[in-house]
């Protein structure tokens, strides 16, 4: 795909960005049918990239930067953050990985997969030495609510730590679990002031209309799977910087395992395929 004189502008890279609009031009008047179908032919023409081509050429991750993963159960949101990780985490950039069920087959390959040190507790063991990261993964006593009351105070230190150390990435099982636990304030403490401090805060969630709207204002890297519900669609507005009527038309082309892939920066986007 190519640029061109059209509405929309590309870079080489073939990325969707921001259509250029001349000073104080009078903005044409448009109807709400011509608006989306404009969203649409602009959505048509998204440039789609294989996984392998996306995390080895297309995705460029800044220290501090925030990722946010969003789509139904089942469309691989966890996959997709161990990928990402794997393209990006280093014991120089180490990753903390917040997991909450008792039993999870799924944590257990992204530790494997990601060569991750499991942790009981925060701060872990010195012996640890400076792995690629750590999976912070408290024992449960399966009452709820006591493991509730100590899940969010060990999840509590790990992710303060991470604050006050910098450069790492805080990454959330499911954002919507760790909001249940109280932790709400801790999140929009490292979405609003973790990049200065070279913190990034990475997670999916399953339910979007039950997290904080930093996950989307604050994100600068978002990943959207097709999801039909409207109260979902209506969050798109909190992006900042696209056009949210190109996000839902996007969207909703999306096949199963597809991802709408929005970097803020620029305003650029593109489908990442299965």
């Amino acid at each position: 795909m190519s640029g061109g004189s059209g509405s929309a502008l590309y870079q080489d890279t073939g990325v969707l960005v921001r259509p250029r609009t001349l000073k104080n031009a009078p903005a044409p008047i448009r109807s709400r049918a011509q608006m989306m179908a404009d969203a649409e032919a602009t959505a048509s023409r998204l440039q789609v990239f294989s996984r392998d081509e996306f995390m080895g050429r297309r995705f460029r991750y800044g220290s501090g930067e925030h990722v946010t993963v969003i789509g139904p159960t089942g469309y691989g949101k966890t996959q997709l953050l161990d990928e990402l990780s794997d393209a990006v985490i280093s014991p120089k950039l180490p990753q903390v990985v917040l997991a909450m069920k008792p039993r999870d087959k799924t944590m257990t390959a992204t530790i494997r997969n990601l060569d991750l040190k499991k942790t009981k507790d925060w701060p872990p063991p010195p012996s640890f030495g400076r792995p690629r990261g750590w999976a912070v993964w408290p024992k449960h006593t399966f009452d709820p609510e006591v493991d509730d009351i100590h899940l969010r105070e060990v999840f509590r230190r790990a992710i303060l730590d991470s604050y006050k150390r910098g450069n790492r990435i805080v990454q959330a099982d499911e954002f919507f679990g760790l909001v249940d636990l109280g932790l709400a304030r801790h999140l929009v403490a490292l979405w609003t002031r973790g990049r200065s401090m070279d913190v990034g805060l990475w997670g999916g969630t399953q339910k979007p209309t039950h997290i904080p709207l930093h996950a989307y204002s604050q994100a600068s890297h978002l990943f959207l799977a097709n999801d039909p519900t409207e109260a979902a669609r209506k969050r798109f507005g909190e992006i900042g910087g696209v056009d949210p009527r190109i996000v839902e038309a996007a969207v909703r082309s999306l096949e199963k395992f597809q991802w709408l892939y929005i970097r803020r920066e620029g305003a650029r986007m593109c489908v990442v395929d299965k």
